[in-house]
Formats: structure tokens, sequence, C-alpha cells
């Protein structure tokens, strides 16, 4: 008996101009995790990343799979479309389609809402039987235990050159207004058996000489006792990791020095405002503005590269945010300052809130500039373009050569090397960025 076969498609729109484009391929997790719940003794799998390859609109499938982010869900429904057109059953999944299925139906057999691993098996079976549900979506989270190691050897050996992706837990009981990622695994932390991800890493390990990882987790340190064992555990391996942390991190110092010792050497932190009233109006109230300044000194002790996030546009936000935080980055010393735009993503309370005060904007019914760096509304206490272009003028402003280097000089001496580099490498995507979004010159904040 011959092989079905799965054709497994992550949709890029490579014409879309993205800002902070890291400069070497960001390994996907999700559909080398989705191709890991087909049965190898019955299927055949292939998977594409846009970002590396394209898609072959000639090959021929049992089932295409196609997952994708908001901005890039226009060109995943074209995909759809032309594979529909061959007869090929096409399911979708992500973040994107589970919060906008009934718009996805009109262009694929099936949605998967949420995560994958319970429904897969009965979507199977239903498509061998040829009775696909439309919807398929389960109850309740996947078990953290159990899970099968995502398919990396499907991908292009490019993927791997420089980083592999991984995952320790799920989940995250913060409440975010603008955030979306608990709608999709959960407003609870899931963490897997520590001894499953060190022996997942310890496979991976096996094919390089120095390994970097980067946990996609929405917040490594969120279950402190669990971290500590994860790291304790990391450190024979001798990697070198990253991954997105809360402030809150930075408050255990015994959880921050295991951070480093097993081969912690950046953090992405949201920061989000520098105004105390936005982080409490956003359900992050638990952060201090007050404090930021010694949680930036906290993780630097630890020898630990900050990622710093600041989202523009909050309803407390005048034309001064954009100088006071590109002036407060500069002096604390945060190697990677990453600006954005609030964005109303599909599900999300900032979503709701925005269009019951009929404040989105016409530019909000594209998709595909929900890139974090377009504004999609009405600003409370600017115009839409004062928000343009004062999120676009402190983009430039963090990644001319002359500011990294200011920066940089505050901040420790370990990791400074891999520090320029982040920096300088995604210099070129940000001023393109800059150059797609903006004629003319940038003007200063002080000059409007």
């Amino acid at each position: 008996m011959s092989k079905r076969t799965a054709y497994v498609i992550h949709a890029i729109d490579k014409s879309l101009v993205i800002s902070d484009h890291p400069p070497f391929p960001f390994p996907v997790l999700g559909i080398t995790t989705v191709a890991a719940l087909f049965p190898e003794e019955e299927w055949e799998v292939e998977v594409v990343d846009e970002d590396q390859e394209p898609v072959d609109l000639d090959r021929k499938a049992d089932i295409v799979g196609i997952s994708s982010l908001t901005m890039n869900a226009p060109h995943a429904y074209e995909l759809a479309d032309h594979f529909r057109s061959r007869s090929i059953p096409v399911v979708m999944g992500g973040l994107h389609v589970s919060n906008e299925p009934e718009e996805a139906l009109q262009h694929c057999d099936a949605v998967v809402r949420g995560e994958a691993e319970t429904v897969m098996p009965t979507l199977l079976a239903d498509l061998a039987a040829g009775t696909l549900k439309k919807t398929y979506h389960s109850p309740t989270p996947p078990p953290a235990y159990g899970r099968p190691y995502a398919r990396r050897d499907l991908l292009r050996k490019n993927h791997h050159r420089h980083i592999v992706a991984a995952q320790a837990t799920r989940g995250c009981p913060n409440n975010c207004e603008f955030c979306s990622v608990p709608l999709f695994f959960g407003y609870k932390y899931r963490p897997r058996p520590v001894q499953d991800v060190v022996a997942e890493i310890k496979e991976v390990s096996d094919l390089y000489s120095r390994l970097n990882v980067f946990f996609v987790d929405d917040n490594i340190g969120g279950i402190p006792r669990y971290a500590k064992e994860l790291f304790r555990a990391l450190i024979p391996l001798k990697i070198r990791w990253a991954s997105f942390a809360s402030l809150r991190m930075s408050e255990n110092p015994e959880l921050l020095e295991l951070a480093a010792q097993s081969g912690c050497t950046q953090l992405f932190v949201g920061f989000e405002s520098l105004d105390q009233i936005n982080l409490d109006r956003a359900g992050k109230s638990w952060a201090r503005t007050k404090e930021f300044t010694q949680h930036v000194h906290d993780f630097h002790q630890a020898g630990i590269i900050v990622q710093g996030a600041f989202i523009f546009g909050q309803d407390d936000d005048t034309r001064d945010i954009f100088r006071r935080t590109v002036e407060y980055v500069q002096e604390s010393g945060m190697e990677v300052p990453v600006f954005s735009i609030l964005t109303p993503y599909p599900g999300t309370a900032l979503r709701r809130r925005l269009i019951k005060e009929g404040r989105l904007l016409e530019a909000s019914k594209d998709w595909r500039k929900y890139d974090i760096g377009h504004v999609l509304f009405r600003p409370a206490l600017m115009t839409p373009d004062e928000l343009q272009e004062g999120y676009l003028w402190a983009k430039k402003y963090c990644c001319a050569p002359r500011s990294i280097i200011s920066r940089l000089w505050h901040a420790p001496l370990k990791n400074i090397p891999l520090a320029l580099i982040l920096n300088f490498s995604m210099w070129r995507s940000k001023m393109r960025e800059i150059h797609a979004k903006w004629e003319g010159p940038l003007r200063a904040p002080a000059q409007w």
C-alpha cells in the first residue's frame, strides 16, 4: 500500500517589506510540529517555508496544509484557492484563521482552530473517509507530555545553520489587551516535562558543534520553579539560547543566574510603554515603569542582552512619547530596541474596543498591513500621520551607527559582539521599511 502525501506550507508574502527582519533564517516550528502529527507509516510529508523557498504550485498531494500570520493571510488564501482549483483538499490553521474561521472557509475545505495535536487523528480519519468537517477544535488544550518531536529533518539545512527553534511551555496567564497569543495557547502555563525538552535538544545538538536555540515560549521564566529545573538541566548541554521573557524574571536573582549559566544570551522583554497609565489600561498593571531601569540593570548584571519592546500609539501617548522612549533606550543601554505601532489583531480585546469606539481606519481592512508598522486606527492624542512618522523616526534614530555605539557603551561587555551583530544586521531592513512607508525626510518630534 503506497503512502498518502501531505504538503505543509508556511505562507509568507515576499512582496511585503518587513521591519526588523533577522539576518538569518528563523526556523519555523509550527509546520514541523504539524508534520510530526502525520503517522510516518502512512504519510509522506513535505514542508515548505516560503521565507526560504517557493511553493511548488504543481505539487501533487492528498492534502495541503497552510499556516500564516495575519499579514500573510491574503497570500495564504491565494495559495489555498490555487490548490483547491486542482481538487486537492486544503486545511488551514494558525493564529489568524483560528480567529477568522468563517473568512478562511471561503478559501479552504477545513480550519483547525487552536492547537492541532488532539484533533489531527480525527481530521485524518475524516479525510480518508471523505467526511472532512468544516472546523476542528478541541475544547481543551492538548497535554504537555507525549508531544512528538518536530520534524526538523524536513526543513532545508539552511534553516538550521544559525539557530534551532524549540518550545518548553505553552500558554500565558496575562491578559494584555493587545495580545492574541493566549487566545490560541490558553491562559495557563503548560510546561513540558523537562526530560522531554532536554532529550529533544540533545537529539538536535548531535548535529552541531555549537548549538543556538530559540525557545518560542511566550514567557520562558513564567513558572520559576520549572524554569530553574529546566535551566539546570540545560547547563551540561553547553548550548546558547534566547527566548521571550517577562520583566518579572529579573526579580528572581537565582532564576536569572541559572539562565545565564545555562547559556542564555538574550531575552525579548515587553516594556510596552514608559507611561504607567498605558500599562494599567492594557492589563499590564503589574509592570511598574519606575522599576524599568532596575530590570534592565538586573538583566545586564547576568550578562543577558535585552531586546526591549515598546508599543507606540496607546491612548495616553502624546507626541513626546517618541523622544522620551528613544532617550530612555539610549541611556539605559538596552541593546536592541524593538518599536511597534499598536495593532488591533483579530480576536483581541483591543480590536473589540476600537470597533466599539469607531476608531478603526479604512486601512484596517487590509490584513497585509498588520505588520506592527502601519497605523490602523485613530490615536487618542495625535494624528495617524504623527504616529506613523514618530514611529519611523524612533526606528531611524536608534538604528543609526552612532546611536548603536552610544547605546552599547552603557551595556555590559559580555555578549557585546552579538549585540553589535544584531543591531547592524537589521539596519538594512529597518531602513527599507522607513523608505517604503514615508516619503521625504523624517522630522524629529521637536520639529512638529
